[in-house]
């Protein structure tokens, strides 16, 4: 299934639609960029970008990294040519799941809402272990995601929280509608849960951002 058919909007909507349907997006966007601060002596850095979409991420790397090549990685050809026309030759793109495209040897590897699509602990594992075995000496992996608390209490408040934002937007039938068909194909890694995950990888980690349910996390090499 497209990303579009998955949020049940057209794809030329897509960067209006997905601030009203994420709280703190653009911050969100702006704090996983800036996590590539690390690069900003590397003469021409390679970035990865997991998962693509319409490039919305790639690009605000690259208004801080102009230099930086990127190459972008994502199963949907509609994404792939939305970020083509964004990006046109800064951008490299190849057509696959990233848990199965070979992994350059780069710089920095980043993910935008793409990796809550992992099933399980397993495979995230895998593909964690594949990322740090690609990542240059002092690279970086930044994902930013959907990561909910791990104690029921506080996944209920986070909830509360994302769906009163899609209230600002739709109606409160719309707003449940959206989060239960969401949750009948994502798979939203507790915070915790992931930091672990990654350090079993191999990296070291830092919480970068936080705006519950969501969250900028940075995997060190």
């Amino acid at each position: 299934m497209s990303v579009a058919a998955h949020l049940g909007i057209d794809l030329r909507e897509y960067d209006a639609r997905i601030r009203t349907f994420i709280p703190g997006y653009s911050p969100m966007l702006a704090a996983a960029a800036a996590s590539l601060a690390t690069l900003a002596s590397t003469r021409a850095p390679l970035v990865v970008d997991l998962g693509i979409g319409t490039g919305a991420l790639s690009e605000r790397c690259l208004s801080l990294l102009p230099r930086a090549r990127i190459v972008g990685i994502d199963e949907d050809e509609g994404m792939l040519d939305a970020a083509s026309d964004r990006l046109g030759r800064r951008i490299t793109l190849l057509h696959g799941s990233f848990e199965t495209v070979p992994l350059p040897r780069c710089n920095a590897f980043i993910a935008s809402l793409a990796l809550h699509h992992i099933p399980t602990p397993s495979r995230r594992l895998r593909l964690f272990r594949r990322i740090h075995q690609a990542l240059r000496r002092g690279g970086v992996l930044v994902i930013a995601d959907c990561y909910p608390a791990s104690d029921t209490r506080l996944q209920v408040s986070d909830s509360r929280r994302w769906l009163g934002h899609l209230r600002e937007s739709y109606t409160a039938r719309e707003s449940t509608s959206y989060l239960r068909a969401w949750s009948k194909e994502d798979f939203y890694v507790p915070l915790a849960a992931e930091l672990r995950l990654l350090q079993r990888a191999g990296f070291a980690v830092d919480l970068v951002n936080r705006q519950s349910p969501f969250a900028v996390v940075a995997g060190l090499r």
